[in-house]
C-alpha cells in the first residue's frame, strides 16, 4: 500500500510540474524577434523589450559639431539620415565639413565606417551615441594624399 501511495504521490507531483505556465504564452516579441524564457532576443538592428525599435534611429538628426583634427579645431553640422533599406546602416553627411556623404553601420549604440569614399577622399572611423551626444574618431585621406586625424563631438540639435 506504501507503494502505490507513493507511486501515485510522484506521478501527481510530475503531472503538476509539467502544468507549469509557458514564459513566453503572453509575449509579443515584433520584428522577427524569438522569445526565450520570457524576454525577446532581437534580430539585428532592433531593440527594446518587444524588439519594436529600430537601434539606428537613435542616431538621426542633425548634430552641431566641435571638432578637433591634426590640422587645427573646426565647428559645423552634420546629418544623419536612415534611409537606407538594410536596417543597420545611416547616411552621414558633411563629415569633416566636406560635402560627401558617408555609410555607417551602427550595432548598438556604436557605429563605423570603413573605407567610405566621397570627392576623391577616403574615410575610416567609428564612434558611438551616448545620451543625445555623438563621438567619433576618424581618419580622412583627401584627394591630394593629406591625412587628417580627427575627434569629434557632436551635440543633437532640438
Amino acid at each position: 500500500m506504501k507503494n502505490l501511495l507513493l507511486a501515485l504521490t510522484t506521478l501527481i507531483a510530475l503531472g503538476l510540474a509539467s502544468c507549469s505556465p509557458d514564459a513566453c504564452e503572453k509575449v509579443t516579441c515584433l520584428n522577427d524577434g524569438i522569445c526565450e524564457s520570457g524576454e525577446c532576443a532581437c534580430t539585428s538592428g532592433f531593440e527594446g523589450p518587444n524588439c519594436a525599435t529600430e537601434q539606428r534611429q537613435a542616431f538621426v538628426g542633425t548634430y552641431s559639431v566641435t571638432e578637433s583634427c591634426n590640422l587645427g579645431d573646426f565647428y559645423y553640422d552634420i546629418t544623419i539620415s536612415a534611409d537606407s533599406e538594410t536596417l543597420t546602416e545611416i547616411t552621414l553627411s558633411n563629415l569633416g565639413d566636406f560635402d560627401f556623404e558617408i555609410t555607417g553601420v551602427v550595432n548598438g549604440t556604436s557605429v563605423s565606417f570603413t573605407n567610405q569614399t566621397g570627392n576623391g577622399s577616403s574615410v575610416n572611423g567609428t564612434g558611438e551615441l551616448r545620451n543625445g551626444t555623438l563621438t567619433i574618431e576618424y581618419t580622412l585621406v583627401t584627394s591630394s594624399s593629406q591625412t587628417l586625424t580627427c575627434s569629434l563631438t557632436g551635440l543633437i540639435q532640438e
